[in-house]
């Protein structure tokens, strides 16, 4: 009996033993690599796709430096992403300063303030300020701060969108019209493009290198001297993204034509592929054809008001987005203007292209759209409609290393769906699924009947 207890006491001991020495050793392993998990649904503590690239073409090093108290939440927000960051590139040294007990240091950035960060490389320096003052702890883009102030220091040039003026365009400065473009200018500067308006008729000349023309909804016509210029620019190489609504911009699309784009004079109207609640003229597309654009990119996106575009077989060209299969093109806009427009044989039936790039021999490359509102204030937020455009401009740029997806905010928890699956829901949760438990029901009700 004693020997028995001996022995079944042996044992535990070296179970208990065992088991310590295993976590023991996994702690030590789990310190020693510094490996984290990131269990959150969105993965909002581990840095997006973006910032991953940009910190894998780091050469030379980066100085992160943040001036904190010595503690609180912004503190340790700050230390807990700056981590994310100097893990992923040894290139990337973080401190953390205290401005009352190190004043010289502060005094040398001009820091003024408790949250600030200074990101330097050699002799160019930015300076972020990252407290929410709300909060107290770092603003929820601070990681898209922290990665758009490293590409602006590693970019060999920085190029520029000149953005066509003359024509009744939106105004690029509007941040609080739903109809306006001032997002969109605040968005493209942060990915780190100068912004600049551009005037053809006053004699400007947009520069060979390092230059993108943005040509955005246009109302008013366009000059024989402005076609011209347009056409010799793309004929030269050119870089432009075109964003042509419906009943505008004829003349541009008639331009495009010879570049592989053929843009229909319609609205498209999808009344399966649309928000729910919304109108039939906002088709929403969820699946995209194979391009280095939409490479790993699962994301819905909504183009409101769009006429259709196609591509010609003869060029290098690709339709990158498109409508489902129920969307028709739409013609006659008289019946379209009244709300009484129907599907008839004569339409053109979906999928319709609504997004198409082309890459010419010249080295050009070309981007157009057939919605502007797709990048209005109101919805350039919505799902994927930010990386898309942004991801299709750095494509454009010839900036392919930067497609990608861009950090996230935190999740509200809106979920997207369209009238097609708002009626399959129905479908499977009233419909289906009663009918089969009422089924079972009376099968199993019937059975026990005849016993």
């Amino acid at each position: 009996m004693r020997r028995r207890k001996l022995i079944y006491g042996t044992g535990a001991f070296i179970s208990v033993v065992s088991t310590l020495g295993i976590i023991i050793v996994l702690n030590y392993l789990l310190f020693r690599t510094d490996i984290r998990f990131d269990v959150t649904e969105g993965k909002f503590h581990t840095v997006s796709a973006q910032t991953v690239r940009v910190l894998k073409n780091v050469e030379g090093e980066i100085e992160i430096i943040g001036f904190f108290k010595d503690t609180g939440v912004d503190r340790e927000g700050f230390q807990d992403l700056a981590k994310e960051y100097s893990h992923r590139n040894d290139n990337i040294k973080v401190k953390l300063i205290n401005p009352d007990k190190e004043p010289g240091i502060a005094k040398k950035y001009g820091v003024k303030e408790y949250g600030s960060v200074v990101i330097g490389r050699g002799d160019k320096v930015v300076k972020l300020r990252l407290t929410d003052p709300i909060t107290g702890g770092i603003l929820n883009n601070s990681e898209e701060k922290i990665t758009n102030a490293i590409l602006k220091l590693t970019r060999e040039s920085e190029k520029t969108l000149y953005f066509l003026t003359g024509h009744g365009q939106r105004d690029m400065g509007n941040s609080v019209d739903a109809e306006g473009f001032g997002l969109l200018r605040r968005t493209i500067i942060d990915e780190g493009y100068n912004v600049k308006e551009f005037l053809i008729l006053r004699g400007e000349e947009l520069p060979r290198e390092n230059a993108i023309l943005f040509v955005a909804a246009p109302i008013k016509a366009f000059s024989l001297k402005e076609i011209l210029y347009i056409k010799n620019y793309l004929n030269h190489g050119g870089r432009a993204v075109f964003l042509i609504e419906p009943r505008s911009g004829n003349e541009i699309a008639s331009v495009l034509k010879g570049y592989g784009f053929e843009l229909s004079d319609d609205v498209i109207i999808d009344p399966s592929s649309k928000l729910e609640g919304g109108g039939d003229i906002a088709p929403i597309v969820s699946d995209y054809p194979y391009h280095e654009i939409t490479e790993d990119f699962r994301f819905a996106t909504i183009f409101p008001y769009s006429r259709s575009i196609d591509v010609l077989s003869d060029f290098n060209a690709t339709v990158l987005a498109s409508t489902g299969e129920y969307s028709w093109s739409e013609t006659d806009f008289e019946l379209f203007n009244e709300g009484v427009a129907q599907r008839e044989e004569s339409d053109k039936g979906g999928p319709l292209g609504v997004a198409a790039v082309v890459e010419n021999s010249a080295k050009g490359r070309i981007a157009v759209f057939g919605s502007a509102d797709f990048v209005s204030n109101i919805f350039l937020e919505f799902s994927g409609n930010r990386d898309f455009f942004l991801n299709t401009l750095n494509w454009v740029s010839g900036d392919e290393n930067l497609i990608s997806i861009r950090p996230k905010a935190v999740n509200t928890g809106n979920l997207t769906i369209t009238t097609k699956q708002v009626n399959l829901i129905f479908l499977f949760t009233v419909v289906i699924i009663p009918a089969v438990i009422l089924s079972s029901g009376l099968v199993i009700w019937w059975k026990r009947r005849r016993l």
